[in-house]
């Protein structure tokens, strides 16, 4: 599972390191959306079961739409189970996760900026849902990086507008929530639009990477939506946008056309959440204690700045009884403070390690922590956390590497990789936010 074991185990606090990677992979194993899915989604004949609910397949047609980091396992597993029963069916998902499946299409696209084969994977799946009629079924996969994966402007805007908009979003500072308040209202997919096209009942299998699970959030292509222009609005003048952001989307946003407002009612929806960042932060907590150690979740909803969290994250070890396993989840943000976005060489896990290196410089325990997006990429980087103990900030200055000065310019993944500290996965399969586990021993 991880791609950079031997290096990361190779130096440092090596029992310690290697314990950070087992309890990681207990976490990430016990949220595997495929996996989920085939106990909680049963054909028996004609019927299909989706947690208990059953809905009769009999002389009905059965559509598959989808999109997002989590969804490709879902879609194998669906694709195997309805087999001919699907009329059509197509998922976009990152490139590099695609796989050939017998009835559903599998694309690919970009991620955390759209291109033109996301544009084309939104058009594909408006193209399904319009397609099915009042007495079929819609089996709906949206999970974590759907906004990015399918795109379909709203009128005026051009996809160039959207990768701009997206670009300004990512180094804004906002939280994931505030983001897709815009996103979402200058689409003509999102915010239950997809699932206002369908016109049929609709079950949403997914896996949540939101804070709180809000279902808007994280299904919103198929889940009626709470937000509204005025929100998308407020988050410009939050975070002072309007002057960023492309004139069309300025003008379209101020706008706010009731004919585009969102969908606020979705009649027949069931809505599955397979797997959340509880069931991992739970399953990371019970590997830890196997190993030995008195575990605790701190949080599931850790939010903010990046590095705020790597600090926050040391001083609760440091008042930690000693051997402690302490467990975190949520997702963090980077304000970039005017660094270009294609200038980045890390992500929020990068950046909170590397911050959890500097305070742990000198401590009295051996003490270890591992920040990783359980999806496998953090931010715009193909590396998913990095893995940091106290001894890595002595081991940068042998090197004379300036970890403050790579944390001002954002290029944690620039330190990381010099230590040796750079976690890397590959595609994981599944999206469930951000895992951060810290570690003391006697």
């Amino acid at each position: 599972m991880f791609v950079s074991e031997t290096e990361l185990l190779g130096h440092g606090r090596r029992r310690l390191r290697e314990h950070c990677l087992r309890i990681a992979a207990a976490a990430l194993r016990a949220v595997d959306p495929g996996e989920l899915v085939r106990r909680r989604v049963v054909r028996d004949g004609d019927w299909l079961l989706v947690d208990g609910e059953k809905y009769e397949l009999t002389n009905r047609r059965v559509w598959v739409v989808g999109a997002g980091k989590a969804t490709i396992g879902m879609a194998a597993v669906l694709d195997e189970l309805l087999g001919d029963r699907i009329a059509d069916g197509a998922v976009v998902v990152k490139r590099g996760q695609g796989r050939q499946l017998r009835f559903i299409e599998v694309l690919e696209a970009s991620h955390p900026v759209p291109d033109e084969d996301s544009l084309k994977g939104g058009e594909r799946l408006l193209e399904i849902a319009r397609r099915a009629s009042a007495d079929d079924l819609v089996l709906a996969l949206v999970t974590g990086g759907s906004s990015s994966l399918a795109v379909v402007p709203a009128p005026g805007v051009s996809l160039t507008d959207k990768v701009a908009t997206n670009r300004v979003l990512l180094s804004s500072g906002a939280d994931i929530q505030s983001m897709n308040d815009v996103r979402k209202h200058i689409s003509c997919i999102k915010g239950g639009r997809l699932g206002a096209a369908c016109g049929c009942p609709i079950v949403n299998l997914t896996v949540s990477d939101v804070v709180g699970n809000h279902l808007d959030y994280v299904t919103d292509l198929t889940v009626a939506d709470r937000s509204t222009f005025a929100d998308a609005q407020a988050v410009c003048d939050a975070y002072s946008l309007w002057e960023q952001l492309p004139s069309t989307v300025s003008e379209w946003l101020r706008r706010a056309d009731e004919a585009y407002e969102t969908a606020k009612s979705l009649p027949n929806v069931q809505t599955l959440v397979v797997a959340d960042p509880e069931m991992m932060c739970a399953a990371a907590a019970e590997e830890a204690r196997r190993l030995g150690y008195e575990a605790s979740v701190l949080t599931t909803d850790l939010q903010g700045e990046a590095s705020d969290a790597g600090r926050w994250l040391v001083r609760e070890l440091t008042a930690s009884p000693a051997p402690s396993a302490l467990i975190a989840g949520g997702e963090n943000t980077v304000n970039l403070n005017g660094v270009r976005f294609g200038e980045v060489a890390g992500g929020p896990n990068q950046e909170a390690a590397l911050t959890a290196a500097i305070e742990m410089d000198g401590a009295v325990r051996e003490s270890c922590i591992l920040c990783l997006d359980s999806d496998g990429t953090d931010g715009p980087t193909s590396a998913a956390g990095g893995l940091v103990d106290d001894l890595s900030a002595a081991n940068a200055r042998e090197r004379e590497f300036d970890l403050a000065e790579a944390l001002r310019q954002h290029r944690s993944a620039d330190a990381l990789t010099a230590l040796g500290d750079l976690v890397v996965t590959g595609s994981t399969g599944t999206n469930v936010n951000d895992l951060k586990i810290a570690l003391t021993s006697g």
